[in-house]
């Protein structure tokens, strides 16, 4: 498979990636009574204000640079993801890839501790059972990307 039919598997498997996680940020922000709080929270805290300050209610300027920071990080982890599940083989590749879906979406949450907020999902302001829940949906839509990604080509 030549690296254009990664990088287009892998903007496939990204759709998906973003569309879970971001479906699942907004959740976390029901709960909190605004939808796009923690979007918003991202996006204060990479303009370097403090999080959940003054979480704005509406989808503006800070919840918009959350949300494109976060797609932009899925789409980077979902394109590694592929770089290395496309060229799997053998009769064990579906387990393979499932390990490494876990894989990757464990390192993409768990990296806030080591890596500054600007490389972190969600600018990292996410709790640690929102991480879990987050790390579950981008390891299922990672794996469930690749299959659907390529069926059509």
């Amino acid at each position: 498979m030549s690296r254009h039919d990664t990088l287009h598997t892998g903007l496939r498997v990204a759709g998906l990636g973003a569309a879970a996680t971001t479906g699942a940020l907004i959740g976390f922000g029901v709960r909190r009574g605004a939808p796009v709080a923690v979007l918003s929270a991202a996006g204060d805290r990479l303009r370097g204000l403090p999080a959940f300050v003054a979480p704005d209610r509406s989808l503006g300027p800070s919840a918009l640079l959350g949300l494109a920071h976060h797609l932009a990080l899925v789409v980077g982890w979902a394109l590694l993801f592929a770089l290395v599940a496309v060229p799997m083989r053998g009769p064990r590749r579906g387990a393979a890839r499932a390990v490494l879906a876990a894989l990757v979406a464990t390192v993409a949450v768990t990296a806030d501790a080591l890596l500054p907020s600007w490389l972190c999902l969600s600018a990292g302001v996410a709790s640690a059972p929102q991480r879990a829940l987050l790390a579950l949906a981008l390891a299922a839509a990672l794996l469930a990307g690749m299959p659907l990604a390529q069926r059509n080509e």
